[in-house]
């Protein structure tokens, strides 16, 4: 009982954090919430603004920032005649053939990238809101089953109780009947603690603790015909796919790069000769040409080969990962309705049978013992009727999440 009482109190607990939120309309809505919580929510949009700016410098001009040199030499420290010397560069460097577009393609890849990274990060979001949200179902189910055990238990201990009032019953039956109560009652207070510590889960992912209205999915249609057909779009797979692109153009990116990008630019020089001689004013052009070295670029482009042979490999293994998650989802789905289906004939069969064996003891035809096993084994096959329930609507998640449907 005191443990009852203490889930009871953590349940009060939760309430506020429960109904600080409305319970959503649908597993969509749920998943929307949970979504804008999300740390991976942030990290995209992250993502998205880092790909905007390497877009900014793909549409640049200029290859890179302009520069400013500014020289002046005199000899007031030495010869001291008035020799005056002073020089103002101002270059920019250029886009060598090819680069520019290189640096534009490589550009539109991070973007991409950034996008499936997104779709991504939502999948996996859409996870874990379908296993909080299942839990809570199973637990949910649970508890009622268990609430309704402790409610027959009361009534039986109830009826027992007249009974032996009546003298129709011996008082051993009456204790009995109390200790099933009591067993009814500490199996409600564990589900009562399992029932707190779901909705603290699924509050912990979405910001909601209650359930929405309608969480029912349906396979998605790909599943009935050919579900490779789906494999294609899948978030995981287009992520791989394009962190291959971007990791190619890279690599095109840096055989146009194999040299700094040359600068030319503008110069204006002052020269004074001193001894009352009049000064020079000159404008000239400069280029200053970088020369590409092994020492630069061996590293960089071995480092840009092997992040593509990793992305390819990746992607390799994405695909095999991919088709062998549908297949064993769909497996699974097959299989949980098939279990769902007998243990919905176990449970209808136990639960008519404790109801004609109630009769029979409510007549005096048996003793007390029987019912309570017959009636205990019907409220069994009942739970493991709404855990099986949860089980067929899990299966059916899972197989929307390995064919990469939102819900």
């Amino acid at each position: 009982m005191q443990k009852f009482f203490f889930s009871i109190v953590a349940s009060a607990l939760l309430m506020p954090a429960a109904h600080g939120q409305p319970a959503p309309a649908d597993l969509h809505a749920l998943f929307n919430t949970a979504w804008e919580w999300s740390v991976a929510f942030q990290a995209t949009e992250g993502r998205r603004l880092e790909a905007a700016a390497s877009r900014v410098q793909a549409d640049a001009l200029i290859a890179g920032p302009p520069t400013l040199g500014l020289l002046h030499r005199d000899d007031r420290w030495t010869e001291k005649r008035g020799l005056r010397e002073s020089e103002v560069q101002l270059g920019v460097p250029v886009w060598m053939p090819g680069q520019r577009a290189a640096r534009g393609d490589l550009a539109d890849a991070q973007a991409a990238e950034a996008e499936a990274g997104a779709a991504l990060a939502r999948l996996n979001v859409a996870a874990e809101v379908r296993e909080r949200v299942w839990q809570l179902v199973a637990a949910e189910g649970e508890h009622d089953v268990l609430r309704r055990r402790a409610e027959i238990a009361a009534s039986l201990r109830d009826d027992v109780r007249r009974r032996v009032s009546a003298g129709d019953l011996a008082r051993t039956d009456l204790l009995l009947a109390q200790q099933d109560y009591l067993a009814a009652q500490g199996l409600l207070a564990d589900s009562e603690s399992r029932l707190v510590d779901a909705r603290a889960r699924l509050l912990q992912a979405t910001g909601v603790s209650a359930l929405p209205l309608r969480y029912d999915e349906a396979a998605a249609a790909a599943a009935v015909g050919d579900p490779a057909a789906s494999v294609p779009t899948h978030p995981r797979l287009e992520a791989a796919q394009r962190a291959v692109l971007r990791s190619e153009r890279q690599v095109g990116y840096l055989r146009k790069s194999r040299r700094d990008p040359p600068e030319v630019g503008v110069l204006y020089r002052n020269d004074r000769a001193g001894g009352g001689m009049p000064s020079d004013q000159t404008i000239g052009l400069f280029v200053k040409i970088p020369f590409a070295t092994d020492a630069r670029n061996l590293p960089r482009e071995t480092a840009a080969q092997t992040e593509l042979m990793t992305a390819r490999a990746e992607l390799d293994r994405t695909e095999r990962i991919v088709r062998a998650e549908i297949d064993a989802a769909q497996a699974a789905l097959s299989l949980a309705g098939q279990q769902l289906k007998l243990t919905e004939e176990r449970s209808a069969t136990l639960s008519e049978r404790a109801a004609l064996l109630r009769k029979t003891f409510n007549a005096g035809e048996i003793g007390l013992p029987e019912v309570l096993r017959a009636q205990n084994q019907a409220l069994e096959a009942e739970s493991d009727l709404a855990r099986q329930r949860a089980r067929r609507g899990i299966a059916t998640a899972n197989l929307n999440q390995a064919l990469g449907v939102l819900p």
